[in-house]
């Protein structure tokens, strides 16, 4: 009876957990116009563990080394994994000193990789959870997609063709790769054909960019606030940038550098993603105007809009 009140005890804790990170993260995709994600208690499960490792030995990333205490899992997979969760296809977002889900989302979305983990096309479930103190604690976002989950939990593909591996839990199970294509373009086709952040109207958009590991921008200090533009791989294939700049209120250019999947040192931006980072902070309580344009296999895009600096 005692550790059946525990765990239940732990499921509700959790569960809490999950409703507060994901209430947050949500909050800046239905901003963004993208579909919000749902509560998954596996994901939550991988994700205590870890800020649980992580607070416990006092260590950063998402790496567990085997052997030690507090370990359930190498990767940010075996850890998904270890929890219950079907699928090994995820990502993982972490912050580190923050105060709350809040404080912790808004750091992450001041990132260029961070950001678009939360704004991905590919996902629409989660689990987060937190440990420490109130001095700082450790946040930890694991974001799937439950296509695929719902795929591993299949008896899998049989008969001819091309099959995928190590997605599930079973890694002897495989995937024929149409299901697999089909399960991701079902979650993306929910998503707008085009993410712009920070939205257009924006008010109280951060300043500076909050530097992350791996850093996108090595050896550039004080950067500004970065804008990111994303089209939906569901409908864009192709696509070559013609334009993306930053102008202020009296029409003057931002020096910044513009990422793409070819110049990304870190090579983590899909051809579809797009990335302005100012060289320098954002003005305070400011307009700003962004000018975007690229070709694609529909045709031409053209966008132009606008958002405003908070304090």
């Amino acid at each position: 009876m005692r550790l059946l009140i525990i765990g239940l005890l732990l499921s509700l804790s959790l569960a809490a957990y999950d409703r507060d990170g994901v209430r947050e993260v949500n909050r800046v995709r239905r901003s963004a116009g993208m579909i919000t994600l749902k509560n998954n208690y596996e994901l939550s499960r991988a994700a205590y563990h870890h800020a649980k490792y992580l607070g416990r030995l006092r260590r950063k990333g998402h790496t567990e080394r085997p052997g030690g205490p507090y370990f359930t899992g190498r990767t940010p997979s075996d850890r998904m994994v270890r929890a219950g969760y079907p699928s090994r296809a995820g990502v993982e977002n972490i912050s580190y000193g923050d105060s709350s889900y809040a404080h912790s989302v808004r750091v992450l979305t001041a990132t260029l990789y961070h950001r678009l983990a939360f704004l991905d096309f590919r996902v629409d479930e989660m689990g987060s959870s937190e440990y420490g103190n109130r001095r700082g604690r450790i946040y930890v976002y694991d974001l799937a997609s439950s296509a695929l989950a719902k795929l591993c939990r299949s008896s899998g593909s049989a008969g001819k063709g091309k099959y995928i591996y190590r997605i599930c839990s079973d890694p002897k199970q495989r995937i024929a790769q149409g299901d697999f294509t089909r399960a991701l373009v079902a979650v993306q086709r929910r998503n707008p054909r085009m993410v712009l952040y920070p939205p257009p109207g924006a008010k109280g958009v951060g300043r500076r960019f909050v530097r992350e590991t791996p850093d996108p921008i090595p050896g550039v200090y004080g950067a500004g606030y970065p804008v990111t533009v994303q089209l939906n791989p569901a409908y864009y294939r192709r696509v070559r940038l013609k334009k993306f700049r930053l102008y202020d209120a009296r029409g003057k250019r931002i020096r910044a550098n513009v990422l793409t999947s070819r110049n990304d040192p870190h090579r983590k931006l899909l051809p579809t993603d797009f990335a302005l980072i100012p060289l320098a902070k954002l003005a305070p309580r400011s307009l700003y105007r962004v000018e975007f344009e690229a070709s694609t296999n529909r045709g031409s895009i053209r966008k132009s809009w606008q958002f405003s600096t908070g304090d």
